[in-house]
């Protein structure tokens, strides 16, 4: 027997010490000594994000997601959601699912700094389906919950200046966008833009196929949705190990290490593990699973990019029913650089499609700085391309360096992994499924075992509700939504 003992909810620092115990903190190391004495010890810890005084249900099934970025968020909100809809209990409904992340708080990666283009083009024939469901998704969410006011949800045209007569290879490609780019003029592009004669412009993604949102702002909305769905979260946290379970092709519990606001272990019962870690995964995978059979490969030599948002002092604030404008420029810049600028509904403009100096991938997404003299190679490669006298000064904020997580073959892997993969005891020599019956007359509703919801490059915040979406549903036990054979980790 497992009794889950649940802490007032704090705010993640460490609280002063109390002189005297009231009758709550009395009741509660009551209940304490009674887990400890029924469980040998066993206790799970209340996270910093959770209001809840009860004890968890002793049936409940826990699902751990590895990673806080918009596919760990999106993968958390849409399960919770399923087994609140479909649960005939209050409580068991909440509190089932436990987001891991190492760094202080949700996307300090690729997800917090993303450039915020949505669409439903520009997959491969193996991504298509899953890229037309997110981008569904992504419009019933902002049709649902407000998007235009609470994360900037707004229509979006993206455009391409090429020289005239350029006979070079297009960036984007023609093949990119959802239909032949269309030709059309300069006065075409936004005001913000120096353009010259010597261009053509194209427009390659129109209303409806593009839109625009906040990334953070995005992120931000998914982690309320969690949390009101009771979803647990673990900040400056890492699973060192994961525990099988007896019999079963599935997990009995990891083990959790955290250093807020001290140094703590923590045991979880865990059936089901989802790594979402972005360009961490490949890590996160070896480290946890060293005897597994197959890799999980992901690119982060030249995956990484700057980035930097500005403010054009000409630039009023656009109204609020503006739409939001991508221009690429990589056809005109000189020698090999890449550059794409896109206005936020604030009125600042995100300059990235930049690259980065290789380095190799920190420990930790927090650790991730921007590269200064790229930095200052971007806004002066910028400041060509605006509508800027020679004496006007561009305000740089929101500086940075995103790892886009690159799987080898460049596409997503939304998979569950065949247990003889990981390394233990192989199909024939188990007697139990991974959707047997672990404790008497109880079914989990979570089928249990390892899942992988990674290597969606740069296209995570398009992806990231339908790869959220679909990965609920393969821990479900249910038919996804759409196929997703070709996102496996063997493919």
């Amino acid at each position: 027997m497992i009794l889950l003992l649940l802490s007032p909810l704090h705010s993640g620092s460490s609280s002063p010490p109390r002189k005297s115990m009231d009758f709550s903190s009395i009741l509660r190391f009551l209940l304490s000594t009674l887990a400890k004495s029924l469980t040998g010890g066993f206790l799970l810890q209340q996270p910093v994000d959770v209001a809840y005084d009860a004890p968890l249900p002793i049936e409940q099934d826990i699902t751990v997601i590895l990673g806080a970025g918009v596919i760990g968020l999106s993968t958390a909100y849409y399960l919770a959601l399923s087994l609140k809809e479909n649960s005939t209990s209050s409580l068991s409904s909440r509190r089932n699912v436990v987001v891991v992340e190492p760094s202080h708080d949700i996307c300090p990666g690729a997800s917090g700094g993303a450039t915020g283009g949505l669409g439903d083009f520009g997959f491969s024939d193996a991504v298509s389906p899953l890229g037309e469901l997110s981008y569904g998704l992504h419009k019933e969410l902002a049709s649902t919950y407000q998007g235009r006011k609470n994360w900037g949800f707004r229509d979006q045209n993206v455009f391409r200046v090429t020289p005239k007569n350029f006979t070079g290879d297009l960036l984007p490609p023609d093949s990119w966008a959802p239909a032949p780019p269309v030709e059309t003029d300069l006065s075409s592009l936004p005001d913000w833009i120096k353009s010259s004669d010597h261009w053509s412009v194209q427009l390659l993604a129109p209303v409806p196929h593009s839109s625009h949102i906040d990334p953070a702002r995005f992120c931000q909305f998914l982690y309320k949705q969690c949390k009101d769905l009771g979803v647990q979260f673990r900040f400056n946290s890492t699973v060192t190990s994961v525990q099988q379970a007896d019999n079963t092709e599935s997990f009995r519990s990891v083990t959790i290490e955290s250093s807020t606001p001290t140094q703590t272990t923590e045991i979880i019962p865990c059936n089901a593990l989802v790594i979402a870690g972005g360009p961490w995964s490949s890590n996160i995978f070896s480290t946890l699973f060293p005897e597994a059979t197959v890799q999980l490969r992901v690119n982060t030599t030249w995956s990484a990019g700057n980035h930097v948002r500005v403010r054009n002092p000409r630039l009023e604030i656009p109204d609020e029913y503006a739409n939001s404008t991508q221009v690429f420029l990589n056809n005109v810049l000189s020698d090999s650089d890449t550059m794409d600028i896109t206005s936020f509904l604030d009125g600042s403009l995100y300059l990235g499609g930049w690259g980065a100096i290789p380095e190799i991938l920190p420990e930790f997404a927090d650790k991730v700085k921007p590269q200064q003299s790229e930095i200052d190679s971007l806004l002066k490669v910028a400041r060509q391309y605006l509508s800027l006298g020679p004496d006007e000064a561009l305000e740089a904020f929101d500086t940075g360096r995103c790892y886009r997580p690159r799987a080898v073959p460049n596409r997503p892997i939304v998979t569950k992994v065949k247990w003889s993969l990981l390394g233990y005891l192989s199909d024939s020599q188990r007697t139990a499924s991974s959707c047997s019956t672990d404790r008497v007359g109880h079914k989990p509703a979570v089928v249990g075992g390892l899942y992988i919801n990674t290597g969606h490059n740069s296209d995570g915040m398009t992806l990231g509700p339908g790869s959220g979406k679909v990965m609920s549903e393969l821990l479900l036990g249910r038919t996804p939504s759409v196929p997703v054979p070709a996102l496996d980790i063997e493919s």
